[in-house]
């Protein structure tokens, strides 16, 4: 049996390397048993290995090269101790769809983490994270993407762990999912148990945490009450997460609300087997401008997202692309018409293959939506699709999982716009995003539509993001589209 100390977790100038070079330099910080601390910082500074490290496990191509970390006494590297995971120490993954397996209802998958077939085991988990008892017969295609991330949250708990790792646990959730959430997480926290929270969203932590530690570039810019961090920033990169989250007016602007529209919805219903899900939606979108779709989680943002391209067959209704209407159905669709309308997926960890460099995902549209032949013209494309989302050409050549999620993101975006589109469908696509990249991201997706007259159609959660980027606001209740001010609403 594993003794309990007061100091739970301790890493004394841990120094982790690539082959590229070091990921975590000379790192060191402890929290005290029941202590919550927040780990900020932008997309590639080391967070997600730092978490990682503290379960034992380091990346492929991720070496120690010195230092140590102590879960609860024990080392976690280089082989944690046996008795760690689960009981002692847990974690909740960034892409928490992928940690659910897809052909196992919940109540199985939750009876499996908590050791045991008592019938009322999964209905109150799942009950402590805000999702109705009646979900355990469910399995994970027929949860939105933040019922997802509650239900990977409550198989985290199922063992009731003294140390909570959580790596962007609310990042897939709308406000009023992510209050339950935090309340939980505050409930947890309260009864001793230790959180390690990694996250870019610096208004998922106010007023949860006890301490910030910033990491910039591998290194611990900042470590300082979360109080003191969130209301003056001493570092530059704190201060840069602080400023770029706050709130941004929304700028009307693109075409005059009477030009044609080149996406247009009509009568639009689609139902996940017997359950209907959207009904008599309409809604149009015009040259230049983004019309945001927000809505809780699990009011259909997603499949209304995956009708528009095809990915999911409508049950009435009709999808219009400069006045045509489209089948229903991808692969009935012209060539020219799937790169016409390009989805930027909520979860790209999903749509990438894990053991193929990420050129071959931007090389795939290119070719077949594209037509291009010549690898040199490629070779120059793939480089400006990497510039205009902020990426530097030899990530190219990186597998998804020696990325961070917000290179993954990144990466998706740049795989839309390889198709050359005329509507860019973005599903959540900022969700996984610090919140400086995220508004670097917002500010392309503004440029694009100014400049090139893209149309956006993007669903979203996130208020932030309506303001920053939006001209039109629906709201999606009950399975219809309401036309108004999304903000306040959901707020």
């Amino acid at each position: 049996m594993l003794a309990v100390e007061k100091t739970m977790l301790a890493i004394e100038n841990l120094e982790l390397r690539s082959a590229r070079g070091p990921v975590l330099r000379g790192v060191s910080l402890t929290a005290e048993a029941g202590e919550a601390l927040a780990v900020v910082g932008a997309s590639g500074s080391g967070k997600t290995t730092l978490a990682l490290s503290v379960l034992g496990h380091l990346r492929p191509g991720i070496a120690l090269n010195g230092g140590r970390v102590r879960v609860d006494g024990h080392d976690t590297l280089p082989v944690p101790h046996p008795a760690l995971r689960g009981g002692t120490v847990a974690y909740l993954g960034q892409d928490a769809g992928t940690t659910l397996n897809p052909y196992r209802r919940l109540s199985s998958t939750l009876c499996t983490a908590l050791g045991t077939r008592d019938a009322q085991g999964p209905e109150a988990l799942l009950r402590r994270v805000g999702l109705p008892a009646s979900f355990a017969r469910r399995r994970p295609a027929e949860l939105s993407g933040g019922q997802q991330q509650r239900a990977a949250l409550a198989v985290a708990l199922a063992r009731g762990p003294r140390l909570l790792v959580l790596d962007e646990p609310t990042s897939a959730l709308d406000p009023a999912a992510k209050e339950e959430v935090r309340a939980e997480l505050a409930r947890v926290s309260k009864a001793g148990v230790g959180l390690l929270w990694i996250t870019h969203d610096l208004s998922s932590v106010a007023g949860l945490v006890d301490r910030v530690v910033v990491l910039a570039d591998g290194r611990i810019a900042e470590d300082a009450p979360a109080g003191r961090v969130l209301a003056a920033p001493a570092s530059r990169p704190a201060a840069a997460l602080v400023d770029a989250a706050s709130p941004v007016p929304r700028r009307p602007r693109g075409q005059a609300p009477g030009t044609p529209p080149v996406l247009r919805v009509d009568a639009l219903a689609a139902a996940l087997g017997d359950r209907r899900v959207l009904e008599d939606v309409g809604l149009t979108v015009r040259p230049g401008r983004c019309l945001a779709v927000t809505g809780a989680s699990g009011s259909g943002k997603t499949t209304l997202a995956r009708c528009v391209t095809g990915l999911h067959q409508p049950a009435g209704g009709s999808v219009l692309l400069d006045g045509r209407p489209l089948p229903g159905r991808a692969r009935r669709r012209a060539v020219t018409d799937r790169a016409a309308i390009q989805l930027v997926p909520q979860s790209p960890a999903e749509t990438l293959h894990p053991l193929r460099p990420v050129r071959e995902a931007l090389v795939r549209p290119l070719r077949v939506l594209g037509g291009m032949r010549d690898p040199h013209r490629i070779d120059e494309e793939i480089e400006r699709l990497l510039s205009l989302v902020h990426l530097p050409p030899e990530l190219a050549w990186r597998t998804p999982g020696r990325l961070s999620g917000g290179q993954r993101q990144r990466i998706a975006i740049a795989r839309a716009l390889a198709a050359g589109p005329r509507v860019l469908l973005c599903d959540e696509m900022t969700s996984a995003l610090d919140s400086v990249t995220q508004a670097s991201v917002l500010d392309l997706v503004r440029g694009l539509c100014e400049e090139r007259s893209l149309s956006v159609l993007l669903i979203t959660h996130d208020p932030q993001v309506v303001r920053r980027v939006a001209d039109d606001v629906m709201v999606l209740e009950g399975g219809r589209l309401h036309r108004g001010d999304a903000v306040p609403a959901l707020s």
